[in-house]
């Protein structure tokens, strides 16, 4: 339940920041060919036995899921979403602010992206406000959450 009110928080706080978002003055760089491979690495959907039910979420990547588990100071969460009322894909980006043995802090960005493979590096593109997930809970950001209407789901993680 705690971890559905926090996916519901991370929607709003993706809403909130598009819309006081101010937009860069060069908006011509259209996402690159690298985000069309997390669909072609996703396994295709799956068909149950009851007609009315959805079809079973891709299994999450083992990679992704290692690197979620053994958190390094300064990754970067790459979270994928889709703005309401609109079918093109976002992305947002959370830094790795603190580990502790049972949670993982993180600082969410001031803006959005349509590239997953936007520069982060700029000062102040991070908020100083870290979100404090559980382990459990930053493995969940990996899987979209049942009525989640932005379809919000952790895609990468940038490592250096």
């Amino acid at each position: 339940m705690i971890s559905s009110l926090r996916i519901a928080g991370l929607g709003l706080l993706l809403t909130a920041a598009v819309s006081c978002q101010q937009k860069p003055a060069d908006q011509s760089a259209a996402p690159g060919p690298s985000a069309a491979p997390v669909a072609a690495n996703a396994a295709p959907a799956v068909a149950t036995d009851t007609p009315d039910s959805a079809p079973l979420p891709a299994p999450p990547d083992s990679a992704l899921t290692q690197k979620v588990q053994e958190p390094r100071l300064n990754d970067v969460y790459v979270v994928t979403y889709q703005p309401a009322g609109g079918n093109e894909q976002r992305y947002f980006f959370y830094r790795v602010s603190a580990i502790k043995p049972k949670s993982v802090d993180l600082l969410p960005a001031r803006q959005e992206s349509t590239d997953p493979r936007a520069d982060v590096s700029a000062a102040g593109f991070f908020t100083d406000k870290p979100l404090t997930y559980t382990r459990a809970e930053a493995l969940e950001l990996m899987q979209e959450q049942p009525g989640d209407v932005q379809h919000t789901r952790l895609i990468g993680i940038r490592r250096e």
